[in-house]
């Protein structure tokens, strides 16, 4: 009896030290941090919680079914958002942690059913679903291939940012409750359009294209486009350029997904895209989208929302020719803020106007 005790007593102890020792392990820089400084930081380490769960379909090699578990063995961040809904009220400025996109997306495979005439993502659009229904979508593009400043992120934490002054005081923001599952943010959007609370589901689909109106895709041809043509429900002509401003980005460092470095342009200079578009496809919205599509069949879709109403669209330009020779016969679209150059398509020859009802029926 006495040594059931002793061993008892021995396996409690051991759990005690062992329980100490991996909180002083995971804690050791906040502790050493707080007993040099003194200070408490508000960026603390935080964790997907129990009970999140995501799936990942559609397009897919696979079905993908994220748990907690596996969503914590992804990259995190930690994003601050100024929320401003679509009529222009505030509600409040939060710091989120959570995954972007990004890091999702890279570790899911694309999959392509026979006759699918272009084989790369960059055609697909993204659905995010709440667990109530309701949905959001986003060019596969634009959540893979801009660069890490402000990302679209699934965030699993969210606390208020207060003023120093009188925080308790500070009735400004909205939501003071914890999130309860992933809420998609995407802080480059100008307004919480495009926000969603508690997503549980991500579908990669493509849009109704009018493939018999578009080049077939031809990998590997050196052609060129004469002309470029503009597409949409109503008419097929040839696209207007008069008036429409030009711009001059510099330093363009060039950097394929693929391939790896491409060179850097000290000058480009081009037809500012939003002028183009606005031109070229009068009525259109921020909530449409437009497919870019080479000579060769090679193809990239953007959403309006990220061409008309985020920093990066303002850096997007059709190039006259091609990046280094621009008096060659014409045009080169030239996202110049993305961080890979996949969506840049030489040898433009079709501008397609895709409703946000095409991209809905998406399959």
């Amino acid at each position: 009896m006495r040594k059931s005790v002793f061993v008892f007593i021995l396996l409690v102890v051991a759990l005690v030290v062992g329980t100490v020792l991996v909180y002083r392990r995971q804690n050791h820089d906040k502790m050493e941090y707080l007993a040099v400084t003194g200070a408490t930081p508000l960026a603390l380490a935080e964790t997907v919680p129990a009970g999140v769960d995501l799936t990942v379909d559609g397009r897919v090699k696979q079905v993908y079914h994220f748990v907690g578990t596996a969503l914590r063995t992804l990259a995190t961040t930690r994003l601050r958002t100024r929320e401003v809904d679509p009529d222009g009220n505030f509600l409040g400025t939060y710091a989120h942690v959570g995954i972007p996109v990004y890091n999702i997306l890279e570790g899911v495979a694309p999959a392509y059913p026979p006759g699918t005439p272009f084989d790369r993502p960059l055609d697909l659009v993204v659905r995010f679903t709440a667990r109530d229904g309701r949905q959001t979508f986003y060019s596969y593009g634009e959540l893979t291939m801009t660069d890490d400043h402000l990302p679209v992120t699934l965030a699993f934490h969210r606390m208020p940012v207060l003023p120093s002054k009188d925080p308790r005081e500070y009735t400004l923001n909205r939501f003071t409750e914890p999130l309860t599952g992933l809420r998609l943010i995407a802080p480059r959007d100008p307004d919480t359009a495009r926000y969603l609370n508690d997503v549980v589901r991500m579908t990669l689909l493509l849009p109704r294209f009018p493939e018999e109106m578009l080049p077939l895709v031809r990998k590997g041809t050196d052609c060129v486009a004469e002309s470029l043509t503009c597409v949409s429900a109503v008419a097929m002509v040839p696209a207007r350029f008069e008036e429409v401003p030009l711009r001059t980005v510099t330093d363009w460092v060039r950097v394929g997904h693929g391939r790896g470095f491409k060179g850097i342009e000290p000058a480009v200079s081009g037809y500012d895209m939003r002028a183009f578009l606005t031109l070229n496809f009068p009525g259109e919205t921020e909530a449409d989208y437009f497919l870019f599509v080479g000579c060769d069949g090679y193809r990239a879709l953007f959403s309006g929302r990220e061409i008309f109403a985020t920093t990066d669209g303002e850096a997007m330009l059709i190039l006259p020719g091609h990046v280094r020779e621009p008096a060659a016969v014409g045009y080169t679209l030239a996202p110049t803020a993305d961080f890979f150059v996949d969506r840049d398509v030489w040898g433009l020859s079709h501008v397609v106007h895709v409703t946000a009802e095409a991209v809905q029926a998406g399959s």
